[in-house]
């Protein structure tokens, strides 16, 4: 239930950042505070302590891959943000090797 509602979350504030490109940098902060909440929420349920560093390579890594969708439909959104999710998962499991 929670990631859902993270997925949610994510998805209109990246909706905001799409409709008013003037406030892009706004809404990239917004999204990443988002991310990093999720990220700090999953590893405690998870029960691990992320390594330095983890949490803003992956949130930096799901901005970017956000940054690569162009679609506003909100199927596509939510696909794009679990796609995101999973590939910036793999990047950072493997990288930070937990």
């Amino acid at each position: 239930m929670a990631n859902r509602f993270w997925n949610i979350s994510v998805a209109l504030a990246t909706l905001i950042a799409l409709s008013d490109p003037a406030n892009s940098t706004e809404a990239e902060n917004k999204i990443t505070q988002l991310c990093l909440a999720g990220f700090k929420s999953a590893m405690s349920q998870a029960g691990k302590i992320p390594p330095a560093g983890m949490g803003d390579f992956t949130c930096d890594c799901f901005l970017r891959e956000m940054n690569k969708g162009n679609s506003i439909q909100w199927q596509s959104l939510l696909g794009t943000i679990e796609s995101a999710q999973k590939t910036c998962k793999q990047k950072a499991a493997e990288r930070f090797k937990i």
